[in-house]
């Protein structure tokens, strides 16, 4: 008989994915928000069952409306984690490398956290929870997660190249740890096949400056790309490094998929 997951979050970038991939080896429940608002404790309670064998959250994403982020991010983590204190569920809660803020140097698991806007600081604070409580969890802190198609680095470069677009740019020398969303995918996957030793992982894989990014298709096609670097200070982007190693060795995997030959493929 196959494990249960109860997947939150299934209609999202990563959760459709997720949901492909994890269909193949596990019978999936995977609400929309229609039908599951995990901020309201009854609502979740009808899908927290003693037959579920994980609980992957991917639900409390960045918006605009940050009464709403609060209600999922904490008041959901929270009803999650009263639900499974009890029961023999493991949880994959999804959390944000951007607990830790701006860093000049790799940030580890263990390194001092300094969010800067609310959808960071309400995720640590989510985390927290986790941390105090006698759940079975894993916290995995997600960097940038890139295909071709979701908004972001790799959809505004393209349309700089093809559509002739400007980009604008926070900071040019800013860095971002990219992982793809395959690789993502299969990390996770591998991960809850894994006896883990760690209740906490960073989640990504490399640290790439936007401006080698930029030279580095210049280069390939020769061609200039029109960007507007706006300049503002680094340490309030933020910008990043992050070091994602415990969760290679602990799986014995490393991702397959480089940004910049991704990049090039693609254009």
């Amino acid at each position: 008989m196959k494990k249960k997951i109860l997947l939150i979050g299934s209609t999202g970038y990563i959760g459709s994915k997720l949901k492909k991939i994890l269909s193949k080896k596990y019978k999936i429940i995977a609400p929309n928000k229609k039908k599951l608002d995990i901020s309201k404790l009854s609502n979740l309670k009808k899908f927290v069952k003693n037959n579920i064998h994980y609980i992957i959250n991917l639900s409390g994403q960045v918006s605009n409306n940050s009464k709403l982020m609060k209600r999922v991010i904490i008041n959901g983590n929270k009803n999650i984690i009263k639900l499974c204190c009890d029961k023999k569920i493991k949880v994959f809660f999804l959390s944000t490398s951007l607990i830790y803020g701006y860093s000049k140097k790799n940030k580890n698991e263990n390194s001092f956290k300094k969010p800067i806007d609310k959808y960071s600081k309400f995720k640590l604070i989510a985390e927290k929870e986790y941390l105090k409580s006698s759940t079975n969890f894993t916290i995995l802190r997600l960097c940038n997660v890139y295909n071709g198609k979701k908004n972001g680095i790799v959809k505004n470069l393209k349309s700089s190249i093809f559509k002739k677009k400007k980009l604008f740019v926070t900071n040019s020398m800013a860095f971002r740890n990219y992982i793809n969303v395959r690789d993502l995918v299969i990390i996770i996957t591998k991960m809850l096949n894994t006896k883990l030793k760690y209740k906490v992982y960073n989640l990504g894989y490399e640290n790439i400056k936007l401006i080698d990014l930029i030279n580095k298709l210049e280069k390939k096609f020769k061609f200039q790309i029109n960007y507007i670097d706006r300049k503002m200070k680094l340490d309030k982007i933020p910008s990043q490094k992050i070091s994602c190693s415990r969760v290679f060795n602990e799986i014995k995997y490393r991702p397959k998929i480089k940004i910049k030959n991704y990049l090039v493929k693609k254009i």
